[in-house]
């Protein structure tokens, strides 16, 4: 009874800092470290409602702590062992088959309606279930010195919450640490606006130096283009007067070559028809020559064969008319 009275003590002292103790996996045999893990999630994790939540089978559970071997086995075909506050400890049954032992895992439920620090017996179920590898332990009932363990486990249990509950900070010191880092937060965003303000003045100056010299080089492309109008004009002048000369001097030129040609025709058809009239005369000359040529050798005819000039007349009449047909 003493025992339980000082546990009691104890827990008094952290209940309003403590909830309710999950944690997902535990190593087996340091529960110490298991202690730790098991009050860094309460202290994380905020308390439900006293009522708990029920699990499948209908129970009030509280806190759920698993733990499996180094190799870690979180098998399907090994469904998880229960560990009630009654001090009942029911193990695994391996086949025949399974020489070598194999992984296993457990599952605690605390379902006393307080907190697990009120409970020892719960605490001494829960540290019994800490234990190495191949240490087997009766279950809680069947311990001959058993409050002796409960209360050694209960106060392992108190002294772990008390060593962990000097680390955690308290809640003013959490304030302050929270405004001076909302206010270190604050200056530091205040430099880095006041740096961005700066680099986009250096960047606005060097636009501005930038825009005045591209003004003062568009005012000098200006001029020189005004310029180049300005020859661009006068040439355009030039090569019009040019092109209107050009066409002058090839009017000329057209009209002076199209006369010496006409002339040089006009002196060619000139010597042709000279030529021809030449030409006529002659071949008149020829052919009045071949014609009284031909009367005298006919006049000869007539002489030498004492022909009439009537009947000459009449054989070249009939061949005359022979010879009509044929050369039409």
């Amino acid at each position: 009874m003493t025992s339980r009275r000082s546990n009691s003590r104890d827990s008094d002292r952290v209940r309003t800092r403590t909830g309710f103790a999950i944690t997902e996996r535990i190593r087996s045999g340091d529960v110490s470290d298991a202690l730790t893990e098991v009050l860094r999630e309460e202290t994380r994790i905020p308390r439900p409602s006293s009522q708990g939540t029920k699990d499948p089978e209908g129970e009030t559970s509280v806190a759920r702590v698993k733990s499996s071997s180094p190799t870690g086995s979180d098998r399907r075909d090994r469904p998880p062992k229960k560990a009630k506050t009654n001090g009942s400890d029911r193990r695994l049954v391996v086949p025949s088959d399974a020489a070598v032992a194999k992984p296993f895992h457990w599952q605690f439920s605390h379902s006393t309606d307080c907190p697990i620090t009120e409970d020892p017996d719960s605490v001494g179920h829960l540290g019994r279930l800490f234990k190495t590898a191949g240490c087997p332990l009766p279950s809680l009932r069947n311990m001959m010195e058993r409050e002796a363990y409960v209360m050694e486990a209960n106060n392992e249990f108190a002294a772990t919450l008390e060593k962990r509950l000097q680390d955690v900070p308290r809640f003013d010191e959490l304030n302050e640490n929270k405004v001076v880092g909302e206010l270190k937060l604050g200056l530091k965003m205040a430099q880095d606006r006041e740096l961005a303000n700066a680099a986009q003045l250096d960047a606005a100056e060097k636009l501005g130096n930038h825009a005045a010299s591209l003004e003062a080089r568009l005012r000098v492309v200006s001029n020189e283009r005004r310029s180049a109008l300005e020859q661009v004009s006068i040439l355009e002048a030039k090569v019009e007067s040019s092109a209107n000369k050009f066409s002058d001097h090839l009017r000329r030129a057209t009209n002076d070559a199209k006369k010496i040609m006409a002339d040089s025709y006009l002196e060619v058809l000139v010597s042709l028809k000279e030529k021809w009239e030449r030409k006529k005369a002659a071949t008149d000359c020829e052919a009045r020559l071949r014609e009284i040529v031909a009367n005298i050798d006919l006049l000869k005819e007539i002489m030498d064969n004492n022909l009439l000039a009537s009947d000459e007349l009449l054989r070249l009449r009939a061949k005359e008319i022979e010879l009509g047909p044929k050369s039409m």
